[in-house]
């Protein structure tokens, strides 16, 4: 038998399998609901209807799938719904009357347009400071709390990220997007950079994905390139107020209820004090810190990050 070429079509499997743009998973569905004045698309893992609801809120340039790996790993035993925020995947965009309030608000919307009682909800990075502020603020609307790697510091007020990206270069005529040469996702900039990232090609974003990604598996690679051709927004300076007002997070942990547990990315000692300072304000909650994981923890660490939530929701 000639070995090689099976080898060399082993070697170059990934890339075939992923160089159009993928599909959802087997089982999988999809579906829009009005709520909070807009259109919200979602995605369904294999359905649950007999076990608890489990919504859950990407980051920002993500989309609902990319939460696909670690929802598969849970998929048997809830009911689990994988969100587009306003402004991203195939959700309707930010409008003129939105502000810091809009995102927690189309949450609590699309839970009442969908029915759900007492979901858990789960975010990671923007959407963890959705679902903490939810918590702290309805009360009564989750069962629980799972917050992947949100900004703790500087709880009191804006925290630096927020300040320095609160007013992010929308001026069209400021740079020019075919002045670039290499390709870069961003989450702000003027409307002509953000559109320019639409039309790249599946196929180089699948390649920066993985050369900026190396622990990642390749779905997750490809729902993270699908989800930068789709991300719209916000294309105006309040625009983008409604994201980074939205991690204006004050004392919420203080002020949920419900169970909770916090996912921080790995850090140097010093900096996990500070992580663990900010979660003994918790009233029922506790925080882990992933070894090895970075800021999207779900894809460095999966099988880390699904152990920790289960052993969480068994608890429940």
């Amino acid at each position: 038998m000639n070995f090689p070429p099976i080898i060399g079509i082993l070697l170059l499997l990934p890339t075939w399998l992923f160089a159009r743009q993928p599909s959802i998973p087997e089982g999988w569905s999809d579906g829009y609901a009005y709520a909070n004045g807009i259109r919200i698309h979602y995605y369904r893992a294999s359905p649950q209807p007999d076990k608890p609801v489990l919504v859950m809120v990407h980051g920002v340039t993500d989309n609902g799938l990319c939460w696909a790996t670690l929802a598969l790993k849970l998929q048997d035993m809830y009911d689990i719904y994988m969100l587009d925020a306003r402004g991203h995947g195939l959700s309707d965009p930010f409008t003129a009357g939105d502000d810091g309030e809009t995102l927690i608000k189309d949450i609590v919307a699309f839970v009442g347009a969908m029915e759900f009682h007492n979901p858990i909800l789960m975010g990671h990075s923007i959407g963890a400071a959705t679902v903490m502020r939810l918590g702290a603020d309805y009360p009564d609307l989750a069962r629980a709390i799972i917050m992947l790697d949100p900004l703790l510091r500087r709880m009191g007020g804006q925290n630096r990220s927020a300040r320095n990206n609160s007013k992010p270069n929308t001026d069209v005529s400021s740079k020019s997007a075919t002045a670039k040469s290499k390709i870069e996702v961003n989450m702000f900039g003027n409307p002509e950079i953000l559109v320019t990232q639409n039309n790249y090609s599946f196929e180089d974003l699948i390649a920066l994905g993985r050369r900026q990604n190396p622990l990642w598996g390749e779905m997750d690679i490809a729902y993270w390139a699908l989800s930068k051709k789709q991300y719209h927004g916000p294309y105006t300076s309040e625009a983008a107020q409604v994201m980074t007002g939205t991690m204006n997070i004050g004392n919420a942990l203080s002020r949920i209820q419900v169970p909770a547990i916090i996912l921080k990315a790995d850090a140097p000692t010093e900096v996990r004090k500070i992580n663990e300072d900010a979660a003994v304000a918790m009233q029922k909650g506790k925080l882990v810190h992933i070894d090895g994981g970075g800021h999207n923890l779900h894809h460095d660490k999966l099988e880390r990050t699904t152990e920790v939530i289960k052993e969480f929701l068994s608890t429940l």
